[in-house]
């Protein structure tokens, strides 16, 4: 008979153990920047096409799409991290339990230059929500509540902070475009 307790106890110590190994590190989880791609032999209507694929498989929602710019970018996505294997947002274990422990959402902006370099970039923002009040015993009865700014008005209930670039995901959505274009 498994005892559920020693199990519980297993996955949060191995929780907590990716969550300090993550922070041993002095560098910022998300310090990255922009990936560029040469494809300058490239059909801007295929490379558009083919950038469409890419994020669409990668499940991310297209948000605005300017062909003749040059521009395809996509509305921000959410993961949970460790818990949300499915995703494959995360470069590393640093990466996994940051976005465990806090709500981070990424979106996708990938620009083809005159000269046919196609720059991918991928900004992380971490969700801020003042006034929630999670109960640790039950779930559904957590609560909110209104916070009041200096001016008299009441804050949003949720806020972002952009808090860095996803080097790691653009160089394998880059990747991806390049190796698609180079394929077909």
């Amino acid at each position: 008979m498994i005892n559920t307790h020693r199990v519980v106890s297993a996955v949060i110590g191995c929780l907590l153990l990716a969550i300090g190994a993550g922070g041993c590190s002095g560098s910022a989880v998300y310090s990255g920047h922009e990936y560029t791609i040469d494809a300058q032999s490239a059909d801007r209507e295929r490379v558009v096409k083919v950038i469409r694929e890419v994020l669409s498989d990668r499940r991310f929602v297209i948000d605005r799409v300017d062909g003749r710019r040059g521009v395809v970018t996509t509305a921000f996505k959410a993961t949970q991290g460790i818990v949300s294997p499915w995703d494959s947002e995360q470069s590393s274990v640093k990466q996994e339990a940051a976005d465990f422990v806090n709500q981070h959402e990424r979106a996708v902006r990938v620009t083809i230059k005159d000269d046919g370099a196609i720059v991918v970039s991928v900004v992380v923002q971490r969700v801020h929500r003042p006034g929630w009040r999670i109960e640790t015993e039950s779930i559904s009865r957590s609560s909110r509540t209104t916070v009041i700014g200096e001016d008299g008005q009441r804050e949003p209930s949720r806020m972002v902070t952009p808090i860095g670039l996803d080097g790691g995901l653009a160089k394998k959505i880059g990747d991806e475009i390049s190796s698609r274009l180079s394929s077909g």
